[in-house]
């Protein structure tokens, strides 16, 4: 598998696409604002493999296939919710009660082998998920989504290595300016409050207000960069047979 090809498609598909044109940038910037719903929309048909990006228009169509991939990952989460609540519910019941014991709280242990089962099925989503939503957004069907059996066929043609470096890969590159914008805004923000004293909580908040509007501005290319990534990656299933 060509990681670089793949990369540098994505990157330029996404430069292109997005950066180089305003006017698609800002609808998509909108799209984030209303929840976000309209930008899954879009997703889909990156994932669908429109070439070069596709318009930001159609927003009743946006919305509605926003909502249908966003109804595929609230159920992909329904059993992460479900051992979540079986591992924390007992522990938030008594904090929301008002009868809170501290050492009830102290001693609360939580079920390690729920904690281990939800850490292998999050692992088993992150794996799962790309696919799925991809294999959804190309027939339109959510038994397709669900359809597993074609999901780690899939997966298989393409290498279970190759996909997760891949996997790996994207998630490195996406997350490195996000945690560079997190770490600065802390150490800007945290000098600000210590040297600053009052007039410091106002650097403050305006530091964190500029963060979000930096992470809104930004997404659109993250999104748009890992969703073509993938779907190279998806694609390579039919090079490699």
């Amino acid at each position: 598998m060509d990681f670089k090809d793949m990369l540098g498609d994505a990157f330029s598909y996404a430069k292109e696409g997005i950066f180089e044109n305003m006017n698609r940038w800002l609808r998509l910037i909108l799209a984030i604002i209303c929840l976000g719903i309209p930008f899954n929309g879009y997703i889909m048909r990156v994932y669908r493999g429109t070439k070069p990006a596709p318009e930001v228009d159609q927003w009743g169509v946006l919305f509605i296939d926003g909502l249908k991939l966003l109804v595929v990952g609230i159920m992909y989460a329904i059993p992460m919710m479900i051992l979540w609540v079986l591992i924390y519910g007992p522990m938030l019941f008594t904090l929301f009660s008002g009868t809170i014991n501290e050492n009830a709280m102290a001693d609360f242990e939580p079920n390690m082998l729920l904690m281990l089962l939800l850490y292998v099925f999050e692992f088993a989503m992150m794996l799962i998920i790309p696919v799925a939503s991809i294999r959804f957004a190309r027939t339109g069907s959510f038994g397709e989504a669900f359809n597993f059996s074609a999901i780690f066929e899939t997966i298989g043609k393409i290498g279970w290595i190759n996909y997760i470096v891949s996997l790996i890969l994207v998630s490195i590159i996406v997350s490195i300016p996000i945690i560079v914008l997190v770490i600065g805004f802390i150490i800007i923000g945290g000098l600000s409050l210590f040297l600053l004293k009052e007039a410091g909580v106002l650097v403050f908040l305006g530091l964190l207000g500029l963060m979000i509007l930096l992470i809104l501005i930004l997404s659109p290319l993250f999104g748009v960069f890992q969703a073509r990534y993938m779907t190279r990656v998806y694609e390579s299933a039919d090079r490699q047979v």
